[in-house]
């Protein structure tokens, strides 16, 4: 029937080392980094309407 050689699964370790499957860690992991990111985005946010100056205009 099928004289083809089956392909070989590829162990968890091999996945996990190419990124290619995430631990329950690794997730909570990339949620701290991203809500940190949007917080010192928020705090940039912020500042920038804080600090916003307004330049005069040289029309005649």
């Amino acid at each position: 029937m099928n004289d083809s050689p089956k392909k070989i699964k590829p162990s968890l370790e091999s996945l996990l080392a190419d990124s290619q499957v995430v631990t329950g860690k690794q997730v909570i992991e990339k949620q701290k980094a991203k809500a940190k990111l949007l917080e010192e985005f928020a705090q940039a946010m912020e500042f920038e309407e804080r600090h916003q100056h307004t330049k005069p205009s040289n029309k005649p």
